[in-house]
């Protein structure tokens, strides 16, 4: 089984358009979207109808992350995540919550984790939906594991980090993968996709980095004019 993975898109069409179109070109028997169509980029309208076609066209499932269900709790007048988000962050998801509008979800429906043989699939971990706790250091990673061994699976695959990290011991082994739209690792700032390929219970993951002009990107949310100084700074330090 191949399954082509793209996670963390955050509004940034022109890489999520590539990774589509790069993942299509490979072929694959099953696409997950990981969650976080949205925030920090300035294409969210764009980003939505592009993953709506893939679930339409390509059978592929929205795994919901942080920044999907963060809309829809505000749609439905729940704002205590959005509360405890930095300045930046708030004036972002308040722009891109006004572009959606109320009906995205309509076309967008979410799962909250996905699984197939030996693996399991979730935005963040496989703590429970709405657990965001990033997988950033080793502590967090062999907690994956085991609970991921406890509920049967010899595989974790999760985004919501914006790195890449790799993990395993006699528990399970988890692959986290990185960002499309916000790349936030120091030592490398690409943005890519992966494609698992699910062999005989043998799981096997490549990175396909995807081909993304950054100062364009930049230069468009510099453009920006409902984003303050301060927020533009943020947005682009991640590709600068």
């Amino acid at each position: 089984m191949r399954i082509a993975v793209i996670s963390d898109i955050h509004s940034a069409y022109a890489p999520f358009a590539t990774a589509l179109s790069d993942a299509r070109a490979a072929g694959f028997d099953q696409l997950i979207l990981l969650g976080d169509i949205f925030t920090y980029g300035i294409d969210p309208k764009a980003c939505a109808e592009l993953a709506a076609e893939a679930i339409t066209k390509d059978g592929a499932l929205l795994v919901g992350g942080n920044h999907d269900q963060l809309y829809i709790d505000m749609e439905n007048g729940r704002t205590d995540y959005f509360d405890r988000m930095p300045e930046w962050i708030k004036q972002s998801a308040d722009w891109t919550w006004q572009q959606l509008g109320k009906h995205w979800p309509d076309t967008l429906p979410i799962v909250q984790e996905w699984h197939s043989g030996p693996l399991f699939m979730a935005h963040a971990n496989p703590f429970g939906y709405g657990d965001w706790t990033y997988m950033s250091g080793d502590a967090e990673m062999a907690r994956a594991a085991e609970v991921c061994a406890q509920r049967g699976y010899r595989y974790g695959v999760f985004g919501h980090l914006h790195r890449s990290r790799h993990y395993a011991d006699a528990n399970a082994e988890i692959h986290v993968v990185g960002a499309v739209g916000q790349p936030r690792s120091v030592d490398d700032r690409t943005p890519h996709w992966a494609m698992i390929e699910l062999d005989n219970e043998k799981l096997t993951l490549v990175r396909h980095n995807i081909a993304f002009d950054a100062a364009a990107h930049c230069r468009e949310i510099r453009q920006h004019p409902a984003f303050s100084p301060s927020t533009k700074d943020k947005l682009c330090g991640f590709f600068e």
